[in-house]
């Protein structure tokens, strides 16, 4: 049996050009804790990012990031996510627009060691920026039942003290 990418959708060749490339890209950046910050790409300049609460600009979700995940200080010091499906909405997009659905699972590792995992989605809103560039996301909605994620976290933080 053959071991596929967890970078790569089981269906993959179906996902329009140029998100084929982009979100591959956009997870591998985001779950690097070391990252470059490359993932940023992926959002327009005053783009939303909901996880939990609404973080609007790229240089508002760097620090959303940053300070939720870090090789030394954490909370999560590494994650990994798998991409599971890719699907676009009914009905076909506004020019200029693609709505998508993305379905996945991944890990997060504590700093304490405790890993951690769960299944999500995302409903992501790209727009064409006009430019001949990438599309990018105006808003982009994670849904996932952090509370065991969020449980540990507190656990942790309590035990540190």
């Amino acid at each position: 049996m053959s071991s596929r990418n967890n970078y790569t959708f089981a269906n993959q060749c179906s996902i329009p050009f140029p998100l084929d490339k982009q979100l591959p890209a956009f997870f591998r950046s985001w779950d690097d804790p070391n990252s470059n910050h490359d993932y940023l790409n992926l959002f327009a300049p005053e783009g939303q990012l909901v996880y939990g609460t609404t973080t609007t600009g790229r240089e508002a979700i760097r620090a959303f990031r940053d300070a939720m995940i870090h090789p030394i200080n954490g909370p999560i010091v590494n994650l990994e996510h798998t991409l599971i499906k890719f699907y676009v909405l009914a009905g076909g997009p506004e020019k200029g627009k693609q709505e998508v659905i993305v379905k996945g699972s991944l890990w997060y590792k504590l700093r304490n060691g405790r890993k951690i995992d769960l299944d999500f989605a995302s409903a992501i809103k790209f727009a064409d920026p006009g430019d001949g560039k990438d599309l990018q996301a105006e808003f982009y909605e994670v849904f996932v039942d952090s509370h065991e994620l969020i449980t540990a976290i507190k656990e942790m933080n309590e035990v540190e003290r």
